[in-house]
């Protein structure tokens, strides 16, 4: 079932309210006007008679709840039954056949094993804990992966030498890196300890190995020329500010106008990766590249907001910009915009800050996640003198 209400932001707009589901997005992208909206987490469309006409005709009116001031917006002869049937209709509809796929309109959308009772603790546990909606959906495609592997046997009854088997499997036929491996294995343990209870000895599972990845650093005339082949002031401003405070691409485009302490000259990060605030030096450079920006554009809201619906800007378009960006620019190096907080943290190194500063402008729980930093530096390793000299 969807849900059409007036939006409490915007009176001009309604909000299209349903459960996940590629078919209702591929429908309503057929409404004129309509939008995905960022802080409402639903789609948007006009607040005209045509749109709604056109929701209906698209979606099914039986499929339909419409709030009662749309009702009364549109219909205000309606009488009380008629108004009861469209603010809250019967389900599933009377009379209507299920298919044999259900779409979204049979709700609610489930997959197979969404109602799987494993499936149901996993997400409740991870709930109650405040884990991340991404750490949440990759657990739970995880533990799914294992449960088609064992059917029609119970996950729980696992020995150790079949959950290794299981392991080889997704090595040599699925070809998983050791990456994704770490996901199945941290989901199952969670699984096993947090929801059945299970000590951690019940029986150990070591992780794989992790291959050793130097993080790739632009050298400073390279961080130069991708500046200077920015032709948009919004985002010539966004990469300066990313290089600036080594801020996460995410974080910059949730980057609020009241988190900018100029006073203080600092940047308040709210809730970064892992849910964590923190502060980041906001510079008197910093300051006076923002200071011409907002000359130019006037957000509202959040410091990069799309000006048409004043949302913050998608990370995949800037990751796009960026990538144009550095095509123009002639960089060989293969990185995206993450690069530049790769190269805020080495260069901040080889000038001499402290590691643990380094460490808390980057939001890193552990100082070796930030060690790996040294391996890069240039200022040291360049100067030492190869055996091919003295030949």
């Amino acid at each position: 079932m969807i849900t059409v209400c007036i939006d409490s932001q915007d009176a001009t707009l309604l909000t299209v309210t349903f459960p996940p589901d590629n078919t209702g997005n591929d429908l309503i992208r057929q409404i004129a006007g309509r939008r995905w909206s960022f802080s409402r987490r639903c789609w948007v469309i006009p607040n005209t008679r045509a749109s709604l006409v056109q929701v209906g005709h698209l979606f099914g009116k039986a499929y339909c709840r419409f709030d009662e001031a749309v009702v009364r917006l549109y219909k205000p002869d309606a009488s009380p039954a008629q108004a009861e049937q469209a603010t809250n209709p019967a389900w599933p509809p009377v009379g209507k056949p299920l298919p044999a796929r259900r779409p979204f309109r049979y709700a609610p959308a489930q997959r197979e094993h969404d109602q799987h009772p494993a499936i149901i603790a996993l997400t409740n546990a991870l709930r109650v804990q405040n884990y991340s909606y991404k750490t949440l959906k990759s657990y739970k495609q995880a533990l799914i992966a294992l449960i088609r592997y064992t059917s029609p046997h119970s996950i729980d009854t696992l020995t150790k030498a079949q959950y290794q088997q299981y392991l080889l499997f997704l090595v040599d036929k699925r070809q998983l890196s050791s990456s994704t491996l770490n996901v199945h294995i941290n989901a199952y343990i969670f699984y096993r300890e947090k929801v059945c209870g299970h000590d951690s000895e019940f029986y150990t599972i070591d992780l794989p190995r992790q291959p050793v990845k130097l993080p790739t650093v632009y050298s400073i005339p390279e961080v130069r020329a991708i500046i200077n082949a920015t032709t948009s002031l919004r985002y010539r401003t966004l990469f300066q500010l990313v290089y600036a405070t080594g801020l996460r691409v995410s974080e910059v485009a949730c980057l609020r106008l009241p988190d900018l302490d100029r006073t203080r000259r600092i940047i308040n990060v709210r809730a970064g990766k892992g849910k964590k605030d923190r502060i980041v030096m906001l510079s008197a450079k910093l300051i006076r590249i923002i200071t011409e920006y907002l000359t130019h554009y006037h957000p509202q809201t959040y410091l990069f907001e799309n000006a048409d619906t004043g949302e913050p800007l998608a990370v995949r378009t800037i990751q796009q910009v960026y990538s144009d960006t550095t095509r123009f620019a002639g960089i060989r190096k293969i990185g995206g915009i993450h690069t530049l907080r790769h190269s805020f943290a080495t260069h901040m190194l080889e000038s001499g800050t402290d590691i643990r500063y380094i460490q808390e402008l980057l939001g890193h729980t552990s100082l070796l996640t930030t060690m790996r930093y040294t391996h890069v530096t240039a200022d040291k390793i360049s100067t030492l003198k190869s055996p091919l000299d003295d030949l």
